[in-house]
């Protein structure tokens, strides 16, 4: 669909009567905005969407919808600043979810500046957008705003600006746990904490690999932490005394040893648990804290300790030793984080988390109150405060299930060492561990959203089951039945799924980046706008399938059946479709740059407007295909069959089509200058107007041709072209 901008008009005037008995429903009106953002971004570009978006919200012009200019209007004319910045709120949301899922991420980035910048615009006399403009420089100066910044930083790069942007997955947290928040913003809030915890976990994982490397340069090594070469030291030191295993050991022998014990009792003993094995600092701890908890829930003193009373002690413990009125850090935690040793107080909060998980989420919101606390602070002022924070996140990246840490010998050097955490001679080896899940029956399952990382389910009965959004990086799914399962959105990265059955299924926008899909079943599949960046799809049936907008650059799809899919602007730069059949297929608008479709079929496929720059189309069958201003320059199309095709207005220039067949064909305003066109067979072809200046025609068939006037014949005859009952045009 063609985007239509409508030209700048002025604020629509206010209705010529108004019931002020009966004021409208401000509900109804929020409603109309947000199915006309919502139609928008299905339907046209995002750089559509933006121009809209700034003519309702910022400059107040009329828009492509007269009745969401209506709604702006009543909520401002009503004059409700709160329901505006609702309005807004959520209006930003919608967009920004929407762009998310399908990768527009640079668009995000584009709304959130646009509004930074209302505040440089100049004033206005026009009361209506006078109103309009205050409200939106309002906007941009509270809470609201600056909670819609963190949804850009993956994409500007979370190095920049404020040194809090390092830790923004705390700041993320409060959002999706606020009901109060729009619905959009609580979900893309929730995805984007899992994405960048996931993210610092994989990064940590990475850099302790390429440390380990010999041949790595410390220049390409990224570390996600601010500890420098500290945090292996760090990880050796955790990992050489098995720490989570003790502490993990020593939380299940208290929980059983307590569970008879009244409140009282269990305060004493929690007291001696948390404070067990920490000598450096447990003097100052055990004061401070033991009057803390001897006044917590005095009334339920004689008690017996239950699951309620344990959630909500923990809680408060968590308080004690972060911030206890939910702005600034308490005593507890300026003692042990300034003055003391981070990682006590780091293994303290990992003690209480291994008594009662439930309240890590608790703990992620108390440290993004301290983070806001400390966020106006310089970085310098800081540096305590940010070693604590990457202790922090190193030690629960380690206690994290999905990833194991070990130390390994290096091969040829004596395990004599007493303390390997500070020898050379040992290797921190880290591995991605998966739920053992092979043969599972999951048919019809609601798995959305559920983190499947490196999970063994390979034969796994999965037909029809919901894994939208759900990461499934590095599986075995191979041999996995699939067949019409939702796997919209999901993370298959680096996935194997070679002779997987995933006819029908819907993989819109998944990421397929290096997955291995080698003789899958991928027919009739929806993969609409899905990263399939060198994905392994050699030998597998994707028959109909609809990869419209997917990306396959350096994809290996040959022997594949592509037969009668849909590839419309499709980026298949340097793929490789050597022996593919693509019979009947949509390449219309296909990127097909340095492609290799040696010997492939591409039999009444249509390639409208394909670009195949550099492409290679040796011994291909393109019989009756449609490639109408087909862009193949310096590409090579040596024994190509073209038969019957239509190449109208393409561009062959430079083209190696020697040996070609192209019998039949509509070469009408082809560009064919300098190409080789030596012994090709263009008997019976449409040359009408074709650019052949430069071009190697020895030996090559013009017979019963139509588009030639005498003179042109005779030079090309005199250049070694092939004429015999030819017809001519003057």
């Amino acid at each position: 669909m063609q985007n239509r901008i409508l030209p700048a008009q002025a604020l629509p005037h206010p209705p010529t009567k108004v019931d002020r008995q009966n004021p409208p429903n401000l509900q109804e009106f929020q409603e109309t905005i947000y199915q006309f953002l919502i139609d928008l971004v299905n339907r046209y570009s995002p750089e559509t969407v933006l121009i809209e978006f700034n003519r309702l919200f910022v400059f107040g012009e009329n828009t492509l919808n007269s009745e969401a200019n209506k709604a702006i209007y009543e909520i401002i004319f009503h004059k409700d600043e709160q329901e505006f910045s609702n309005t807004l709120k959520r209006a930003c949301y919608i967009l920004i979810n929407n762009w998310s899922a399908r990768r527009n991420n640079k668009y995000i980035q584009e709304l959130i500046e646009t509004l930074g910048e209302v505040k440089d615009r100049p004033q206005t006399l026009s009361a209506s957008l006078s109103r309009l403009r205050t409200w939106l420089t309002k906007f941009i100066e509270s809470e609201n705003y600056q909670e819609l910044r963190l949804f850009a930083l993956p994409y500007t790069g979370n190095e920049r600006g404020n040194w809090t942007n390092r830790y923004a997955f705390y700041l993320l947290v409060p959002q999706y746990l606020n009901s109060d928040n729009p619905i959009e913003q609580r979900d893309l809030a929730s995805q984007m904490a899992k994405r960048l915890k996931e993210k610092f976990k994989f990064d940590l994982a990475m850099y302790t690999v390429r440390c380990n490397s010999p041949t790595a340069k410390d220049e390409l090594i990224r570390n996600p932490t601010r500890l420098g070469k500290g945090v292996i030291r760090l990880l050796q030191q955790l990992i050489s005394k098995n720490f989570l295993f003790n502490y993990t050991n020593c939380a299940r022998i208290f929980l059983q040893q307590t569970q008879d014990l009244n409140y009282q009792e269990f305060k004493e003993s929690l007291l001696k648990y948390l404070l067990y094995a920490e000598r450096n600092s447990a003097d100052q701890i055990k004061e401070p804290l033991a009057k803390k908890l001897a006044n917590l829930y005095q009334n339920r003193h004689q008690d017996r300790i239950d699951f309620d009373l344990l959630l909500r002690t923990c809680r408060r413990t968590i308080e004690f030793m972060t911030t206890e009125d939910g702005k600034k850090p308490s005593s507890l935690f300026i003692l042990l984080a300034s003055q003391g040793n981070p990682l006590t107080i780091v293994i303290t909060l990992l003690k209480i988390i291994l008594l009662c998980n439930y309240v890590r989420t608790h703990l992620d919101v108390s440290l993004g109150k301290l983070i806001q606390y400390y966020e106006s602070y310089p970085e310098k002022e800081c540096q305590w405060f940010i070693n604590f924070l990457d202790i922090f996140n190193v030690v629960l990246a380690i206690y994290t299930e999905n990833i194991e840490y070990n130390l390994v010998q290096v091969k040829g050097q004596n395990s004599d060492d007493k303390d390997p955490s500070s020898s050379d001679k040992y290797r921190i080896f880290c591995q991605l561990k998966g739920a053992n899940l092979r043969g599972t029956n999951l048919t019809g399952a609601d798995i959305r959203s559920k983190d499947l990382s490196a999970a063994d389910l390979r034969g796994a009965n999965i037909s029809s089951a919901n894994l939208s959004q759900a990461d499934l990086s590095l599986a075995k799914l191979s041999q996995a039945n699939l067949s019409s399962g939702l796997l919209n959105g999901a993370n298959l990265t680096a996935t194997d799924l070679s002779g997987a059955n995933l006819h029908g299924a819907n993989l819109s926008r998944a990421n397929l980046n290096r997955a291995t899909l080698q003789k899958a079943n991928l027919n009739r599949a929806n993969l609409v706008e899905a990263m399939l960046h060198y994905t392994n799809l050699q030998e597998a049936d994707l028959s109909y399938a609809n990869l419209s907008h997917a990306i396959l650059n350096g994809c290996n799809l040959k022997n594949a059946d592509l037969r009668y899919a849909t590839l419309q602007q499709v980026d298949l730069s340097q793929a490789n479709l050597s022996r593919a059949n693509l019979s009947g297929a949509n390449l219309s608008g296909a990127n097909l740059t340095r492609v290799k479709m040696i010997n492939v079929h591409l039999n009444q496929a249509n390639l409208d407007c394909a670009v195949m720059t550099r492409g290679d189309l040796c011994g291909a069958e393109l019989n009756g295909a449609v490639m109408r201003r087909i862009n193949l320059i310096s590409g090579s199309a040596i024994n190509a069959s073209l038969r019957d095709a239509d190449l109208s207005h393409a561009d062959l220039s430079s083209v190696n089509l020697s040996g070609s067949d192209l019998t039949g064909a509509l070469l009408r305003h082809v560009n064919l200058k300098n190409a080789d066109l030596s012994y090709a067979n263009l008997t019976g072809a449409n040359l009408f107007n074709t650019n052949l200046s430069g071009a190697n025609v020895k030996g090559t068939q013009f017979r019963n041709n139509v588009g030639f006037s005498e003179a042109k014949q005779r030079d090309l005859e005199q250049r070694g072209a092939i004429f015999e009952s030819s017809y001519f045009t003057l």
